[in-house]
């Protein structure tokens, strides 16, 4: 089954001589910045009580269980007392499994240790003659 390729014209996006963004387009586009007279005013009672109402949000963005009283940074030696109780609980932790592991404690008769059990038959007999001298090469 053959598949006819789209004529090359059908290809293009546009024309080289065709604008990319019509002029409806940039004119929506457009960013008008504040006048003079509108930036040397006072803000309005609504836009102040939105500008507390974005800063409180940014405020709280942590939200209630992340919130810190101080906004510092943890010192140093915090950093490191976290660092060593880190370390402390994972070695808790691999103490913990290891003793779990290791077997029962309060036995009172001692653990017979598992060995492979031997039959009495008698070993098998070679049926060549084992060389007692190496020959040399």
């Amino acid at each position: 089954m053959l598949i006819a390729a789209p004529a090359p014209e059908t290809l293009m996006a546009a024309d080289f001589d065709e604008p990319v963004f019509d002029d409806d387009f940039v004119r929506s586009a457009t960013f008008t910045e504040p006048s003079a007279s509108e930036r040397a005013r006072a803000p309005g009672k609504r836009e102040r009580r939105r500008e507390r109402r974005n800063a409180r949000r940014a405020a709280h963005s942590g939200g209630p269980r992340f919130r810190r009283r101080g906004q510092r940074e943890p010192s140093h030696r915090t950093a490191v007392f976290q660092v060593l109780a880190g370390i402390l609980v994972l070695f808790a932790i691999s103490f913990a499994l290891w003793w779990w592991n290791s077997g029962a404690r309060d036995s009172e008769e001692p653990v017979q240790p598992v060995v492979p059990t031997v039959t009495n038959s008698p070993a098998p007999v070679p049926t060549t003659a084992v060389p007692t001298v190496i020959p040399e090469a």
